[in-house]
């Protein structure tokens, strides 16, 4: 959500409250419902009532298992990988394979002992050449 800049009427809704009206006064001299001034007053206070807090909460720990769900996923497709990598797939096809189902090169990189250069090196080798080749065990 951006960020409002303060109006003269931010200012003087703080500037009452400080001098102790309450919240019926101020609305009256704006014209404005209580609701509206009490809202606008904790929002610039910035104050977070507990039941935003707890939604917010709810919403990191929803984003954290979806997060980790995903990252699952794609692990188990470099372990994959990895697994018909040794049981002589060929290269293209297992890596192929892994990086449809979300998995970068690092993973699959690292699932089979080596760096991330090592498998893009090759799989641009076959990308460029169209060539099909048994692959080598890592």
């Amino acid at each position: 959500m951006p960020i409002r800049e303060r109006t003269e009427g931010d200012e003087t809704i703080l500037t009452l409250k400080a001098e102790g009206l309450s919240f019926r006064e101020v609305s009256k001299r704006f014209g404005k419902s209580i609701g509206s001034v009490t809202g606008r007053y904790y929002r610039l206070m910035g104050v977070r009532h507990p039941s935003q807090i707890a939604k917010d909460a709810k919403l990191r720990r929803k984003r954290k298992l979806r997060r980790a769900e995903r990252t699952k996923k794609k692990s188990l497709a470099a372990i994959q990988a990895s697994i018909e990598l040794h049981n002589n797939v060929e290269f293209s096809v297992a890596v192929g394979r892994a990086q449809a189902a979300g998995a970068s090169l690092d993973m699959i990189g690292a699932c089979c002992g080596v760096s991330k250069q090592a498998i893009h090196k090759r799989c641009r080798r076959y990308v460029s050449t169209g060539e099909v080749v048994r692959s080598q065990n890592f």
